[in-house]
Formats: structure tokens, sequence, C-alpha cells
């Protein structure tokens, strides 16, 4: 099952496991979508391109294998989720012939940029050789599978997204998987198929409201991030490396982080899929399957960790508006604004569940989860925590929007409508830029991550921790959400609508909207996520003289 603004999602998928060596670290930058202005983009852009032709001196002196790219977001998301059903894995080959040995070579840490969508965000990767071609992709922590349209992909809305299918017939490295039995795949499920000699694995997606995606497993050479408008052939130049081994922040050095990446080679589309900006969707949920996850297999990166930071555009360009970063193989302090607190994960696959202890809301808005003047008053619904967790919460960036449950409607929107001076609803509303300030912030409080509790930090005075808010368990984890984000405002109607739905029969979803403004740090090793509150802001880190050490 999986959450969308209505609808459930299924999947059929075949088993397998996939066991590989472990080896380095990576980092990506993310930016909005279509929501920027085109003056803001512009000048965006030009930053990145301009990066092509400058020299990549900057320095390094960390030993973590960490690197950072561009993110975008996409298309009508909020309209739809996909959520896989869990399956038994087995072994899979990787195809060393296909990629390039890069034992003997540096890869430790370099940064890239995310991009902003209709929606959420969105990351390129570059897929094949010897020139890669672009995909953008939308970064799901809600779902396993990478997967884009190739060459023949019936009616797929290519007019729509920001790339043409994906031409594997260009690509020397493209291996299509086949099969005898569902051991021999590692995202599908072994079928015979008219148009194919021999058994293929066959991938399929079906949403409750309509929309699919059907594919093929394949492999080929990737690598995420680098030049939005351009891409990385070996030779061109060479990675910039310090005196300890450390890749540099250029965008230039992404190809040294490449790896065999097994996707869905989409032949159909239906639905909200052809219309979307992106061209397909980055699986990062805890799987066997996920990008970060075959990546970490494949030794690109040494750690099963990766960073998602987003930032929310006024409005998003077709060409990428950069809208904040992801960190494959670690974490930034650089986008760090507080210290990085960290919550409990409930699970070691599929989902990202999280336990939300209690809910409140702050008169008069604010950014922080701190408050930023003495009038500001903070109170809890009231909600128990079995009446908040009925069912599972889960932190999921490819949902646009959050939900909970409808069980806490009235208590949520008594407490919001006295503090706002206006019914708490989902209709677009008039609001001037100070109204909008002023709206209430909502603060949901996280279990603590117990072994990662620093006794050093301050709860009354350290950003992310609930202090005075709950004084039995000051060290608990807050994360805030200001109107900022929960009020999308829409150019066309000139109205804003909250995006926070209180409308779930079980379970919820912590949506894109309530990460952004925080580095959002998945900890699969500790089963923990980190939160510090942050611009990602990723142009102003690689254009920085300055190179902190990162964690």
């Amino acid at each position: 099952q999986i959450y969308t603004k209505a609808a459930r999602v299924s999947t059929t998928i075949a088993p397998i496991f996939v066991i590989m060596n472990i080896n380095t670290a990576l980092i990506i930058a993310a930016a909005p979508s279509i929501l920027a202005s085109a003056a803001h983009d512009d000048s965006k852009t030009a930053s990145l391109r301009g990066l092509k032709n400058q020299s990549t001196n900057r320095r390094k002196t960390n030993s973590n294998n960490i690197v950072s790219f561009p993110i975008i977001p996409h298309h009508e998301i909020q309209n739809r989720r996909r959520r896989e059903l869990n399956v038994d894995e087995s072994w899979l080959p990787e195809d060393e012939g296909a990629r390039r040995n890069l034992s003997d070579e540096p890869r430790h840490q370099q940064l890239g940029a995310l991009y902003q969508g209709y929606g959420t965000h969105y990351v390129d990767v570059w897929v094949g050789t010897p020139e890669p071609q672009r995909q953008t992709v939308i970064v799901d922590t809600g779902s396993s599978v990478t997967a884009f349209p190739c060459s023949g992909c019936d009616n797929c809305g290519e007019s729509y997204h920001t790339d043409t299918y994906f031409a594997s017939e260009k690509s020397e490295t493209y291996v299509e998987t086949h099969c005898s039995s569902n051991l021999d795949c590692l995202l599908g499920s072994c079928k015979d198929m008219s148009g194919h000699d021999e058994k293929v694995c066959a991938v399929r997606m079906s949403y409750a409201e309509g929309s699919s995606w059907s594919a093929v497993e394949a492999t080929d050479t990737v690598y995420a991030g680098g030049l939005h408008d351009g891409a990385l052939v070996h030779g061109d130049d060479e990675p910039d490396v310090d005196e300890v081994g450390n890749l540099g922040d250029s965008p230039q050095d992404a190809y040294v982080f490449q790896f065999n990446l097994a996707f869905g080679c989409e032949y159909g589309l239906t639905g909200l899929f052809r219309t979307q900006l992106a061209t397909g969707i980055m699986g990062m949920e805890q799987s066997e399957r996920s990008f970060w996850k075959q990546m970490h297999s494949a030794g690109a990166i040494d750690n099963e960790l990766f960073s998602l930071c987003f930032s929310r555009q006024p409005t998003a360009s077709r060409e990428g508006t950069e809208a904040g970063a992801m960190t494959l193989g670690g974490t930034d302090s650089r986008l760090h604004k507080s210290p990085m607190v960290y919550a409990a994960v409930g699970g070691t696959s599929g989902h990202f569940p999280v336990s939300l202890k209690a809910i409140y809301i702050r008169s008069n808005g604010g950014e922080s989860a701190l408050p930023d003047s003495d009038d500001q008053v903070v109170q809890n619904i009231g909600a128990s925590v079995s009446s908040i967790n009925s069912g599972k919460i889960i932190v999921d960036s490819g949902t646009t929007d959050t939900y909970l449950s409808r069980n806490l409607h009235s208590q949520f929107a008594s407490i919001w409508s006295e503090m706002a001076g206006r019914p708490f609803n989902n209709d677009a509303v008039d609001l001037t830029h100070d109204e909008l300030l002023n709206l209430p912030t909502i603060l949901f409080q996280l279990e603590a991550h117990a072994p990662s509790i620093d006794e050093g930090l301050d709860p009354n005075t350290t950003v992310g921790l609930a202090g005075q808010v709950d004084s039995e368990n000051p060290r608990d984890i807050i994360l805030a959400m200001p109107a900022t984000h929960y009020m999308e405002y829409s150019q066309k109607y000139e109205k804003y609508k909250c995006r926070i739905y209180l409308s779930e029969s079980s379970g919820g979803v912590l949506g894109a909207n309530s990460m952004m403004g925080h580095e959002m740090f998945f900890d699969v090793e500790k089963r923990r996520i980190g939160i510090s509150e942050s611009d990602c802001d990723y142009m102003s880190i690689i254009e920085s003289a300055e190179a902190p050490t990162r964690n």
C-alpha cells in the first residue's frame, strides 16, 4: 500500500537478494521544480553552468566519502503516491565488465544541486555510455525502484517531461536482464513477453486513481548530479583531489561515483505519470533495490547513509530551479544551521516509520522550532500517542503534502482556528504576506533515538529539542512546520491552500512539505533520522571559499 492524495498503489515484484562490496559515500544537491521565477532560475542555472568552465581547485580535509548533486521537483506528484509490496530477495550478480574500474581512484566527498518540480524535488541521473543521457527522477523515500521511460515507450508523455526517452540502443553498457526464474530478477518477476526472444524480468506498478507504469528490468552505468545541462565524459577533466585523497565540490567530479544500476526501463505509462515534469522516479526506501543501496553495494559510497535538504522557491522553471541538496553516503555539516538531533526509526526495511508523540500548534508563526518572540503560545492538541500513531507514520519525500489521522481533525482545527482567527480547512484563501507569516506554526514531537542523545546539549536552548514544551521528555525531537511550508500558493488562482490533510483512516505521512527547511539525514545503519534546520542553499556552499569538515 502507498499513500497518495487519494490513492493506494500495488505492484508486482519478484524476489531477489543482492550482495556486493562496500566502499564509499556521496552527496547530491537539490532544487525546486517549475515553481521558481524565471529570473531566479536564470541566475542559479547560469551559476551552475559556469562551473563547467571553472578549474576544479577546491580542497577539503575530511576523510569521509560523500558527494552532493542537484535535485529537481516534479509535476502533479501530489495526486498520487507509490508504495511497493515487501518481497523476498536473492542474489543478482553485478556486471563488472560494464562498469569502469575505479578501485584505484579516490571517491570521497562531492557536492551537487537539487531542483524543484511541481510538487516535490528531483535530481539528475546520467545513464549509459559512451555519451551519458540525462533523466530527471523524483527522490522518493517511499518506494524502492528507480525507473524512467525508454525508447519505444508507448504514449509516455515525452512532451511533458524535462527530457526525451532514454535511448537504450545508443548505450554500449545497457543490458536487459534475462531470466529463467524469479531468482534472476532484482526488481521484477520472470516472464515471457512479446517482442523478447528470452524471458525478462517484468516490473509493473499501478495506482488506485488509475495511473500505472510497466517496465522491464535492465542495468546500465549511471552517475547522479553533475552538470545540469551537459554530460560528463571520461577524460574531459581529471577530478579535483586534495593531498589526502578527497574530491572537491565541483559537479564535474560526479562521474567518479558512477556504478551499475538495476532499473525499470519503462515501455508503458498511464495517467499522471504521463504528464509529470520529471521523467521518472528514484527509489530511496530501505531496500536492496534502492538507488543508495545499489550504489553502496557497488562500492561507490562507503556507508548506507543519505541526506535530503529541501527548500521551496516561489516558482519553478522547466530548465531546473535550484532548491536544495541531496547527500549520498553521509551528511554535509555546511548545510546545518543547528545541531543535528536524532529521531528513532521504527523499522529496518521498507518505509522510514517514526513515532509521533505529540502535535503542538504555536501562535504568531515563526520558522524555527525555537520561538522567536515572547508572545508566541504553544498548545498541545491533546491527542493521545495511540490516536496520533493509529497505523504507521512515515517520513516520505515522494509525497508532496502531509497527511494525518482524521481522528485528530476536531482537536487540531479548533486550536488552529482560534490562533489564526480563521477557520481551518483546505479551501483556497486570500492571504497577504504578513498574514501568511503570522499563521500558526505546527510542531511535531518525534521520539528521540536514545543512543544518540547528546547530554551536553541544553534541551531548553537547543533548536530541535523539546525542552520545556515537554518537560517529561525534554530530549525528544521537535520538527517545525511553518505556514510558509504548509500553505501552498497558486499563481493561477492567486490564492493559498493548506496542504496538511487530516483525512487518513489509518496511518499518516510526514511529506516533503514537512521536510522543507531541514537537512534530513537518513542513517539506515543506526536506524535513525537526523534533523538540522537549514537554508538548503547549495549554490552558496559551492561558491564559498570555506569548506568545513563533513560528518
